[in-house]
């Protein structure tokens, strides 16, 4: 059976908390040792856990609790549109180039020049503003 769609279930204009799962595919392993393999991805655990503090420095959602498991994780997640609304697009703009889409750490401080082409794309601003007040579509 599939589930709803996120944006079905929450509503970004409320602050609300919610439990969030994800698991691997194929019986992979996420931390701990392989049986089958004998590998160990012990080290997993801690990129794991400085991934969700990068990202919850950027966007405005608080990780309230969770537990990473040899195949699997759970997140306590609050939103926090309260906190968006105050945000100028400058804001939304630093934030948003301060994300990696492919590496573990952050970006650097983004120059006011960059933030300046980032404001100038109103359009890009918008989408980037429901992102990073977690209203992903």
């Amino acid at each position: 059976m599939a589930r709803k769609r996120r944006r079905d279930v929450i509503d970004e204009t409320e602050v609300g908390a919610y439990h969030v799962w994800s698991r691997t595919v194929r019986r992979a392993f996420l931390t701990g040792v392989a049986p089958q393999t004998g590998v160990d991805y012990s080290h997993r655990k801690e990129l794991i856990e400085r991934r969700l503090e990068a990202l919850a420095s950027v966007f405005a959602i608080d990780c309230c609790d969770f537990t990473v498991l040899d195949n699997h994780l759970h997140l306590i997640l609050r939103n926090r549109p309260d906190i968006v609304a105050g945000w100028s697009d400058e804001e939304v703009a630093r934030r948003w180039l301060r994300l990696k889409r492919s590496e573990l750490e952050l970006q650097g401080e983004p120059t006011a020049e960059q933030i300046a082409e980032f404001m100038a794309d109103h359009e890009r601003v918008a989408k980037a503003d429901r992102a990073v007040g977690g209203n992903f579509e």
